[in-house]
């Protein structure tokens, strides 16, 4: 991508800033699943995007720039559902260093930069995307590591189970061996954890790692693409992990009407469930 956008800026009089897809692509943060692209494309020719916030700006490798991370959240709001902007944000914050591209304390900073900087011009502005960022930033979490553990994440919060931990640490107390658990309630010792394509080359390491799991006391629940796949599954999902959860606290939970992400962010509609 780096060389890509290097060639095609050679054509050009003013040096540019490249955006959205592009900018994902250069910042090596994966793209989450875009409703419609709009105008918009990946670099087969160039294309303007017109913007009415303030553009932050990164230099990639010394030779091409493109808006950052938090910037890059902002503008590709239009093009994402309330869900997959939750993904992307998740996406820019990985665990391992080598794909963090922010924390939640920058995209925060920038939010209210930004809302400060609008309010400011002539007139004011109107920031497309900036909004539902604003809403929405709460849901992001730091520390993830892949977009279906974040997608498995919201589907557990809209039907009313509460937000589950993102890779806790626990600790093997025999061998010392550290796990992290792709998601979990530790107050009830459940962790849910997403079987994705590389699991299937170290499942022996997996089973072990899940027998050690439950003689510490923790029940195991794993889940495939597959469990995502309609609404009806994510439901029958959210269903399984409320009876866990009800077994392990000796009384039946039940699961609520599916919620909007949206409105994940009233805390008069979340559940608070101190229990687990």
């Amino acid at each position: 991508m780096i060389a890509r956008c290097a060639e095609r800026q050679q054509a050009l009089r003013v040096r540019p800033t490249f955006c959205r897809v592009t900018a994902l692509g250069l910042l090596a943060v994966e793209c989450p699943k875009i409703t419609t692209m709009a105008e918009h494309h990946r670099i087969q020719g160039m294309h303007d995007v017109m913007w009415s916030g303030y553009v932050q700006r990164t230099v990639i490798a010394g030779k091409v720039m493109c808006t950052t991370a938090e910037c890059t959240w902002v503008m590709m709001a239009p093009l994402l559902s309330d869900a997959e902007l939750v993904v992307l944000g998740d996406n820019m914050m990985r665990r391992d260093p080598q794909l963090k591209r922010t924390t939640k304390d920058q995209m925060e900073q920038y939010l209210d930069f930004l809302t400060e900087w609008a309010r400011e011009q002539e007139g004011g502005k109107r920031i497309k995307g900036l909004a539902r960022c604003k809403r929405l930033c709460t849901l992001p979490a730091e520390d993830t590591d892949s977009s279906m553990e974040t997608r498995l994440r919201l589907v557990l919060m809209v039907y009313g189970l509460g937000e589950p931990v993102v890779n806790l640490k626990v600790v093997d107390p025999d061998t010392g061996a550290v796990m992290y658990l792709d998601l979990s309630y530790p107050g009830v010792r459940i962790a849910i954890e997403y079987e994705g394509a590389h699991h299937a080359v170290r499942w022996a390491n997996d089973a072990q790692r899940r027998r050690r799991l439950e003689y510490m006391g923790w029940e195991v629940i794993q889940m495939t693409a597959a469990d995502m796949g309609t609404v009806e599954r994510q439901r029958a999902l959210a269903m399984l992990v409320a009876e866990r959860i009800g077994v392990r606290i000796g009384r039946k939970v039940r699961i609520c009407e599916r919620m909007a992400v949206r409105d994940l962010t009233d805390g008069r509609r979340m559940r608070k469930h101190r229990d687990w």
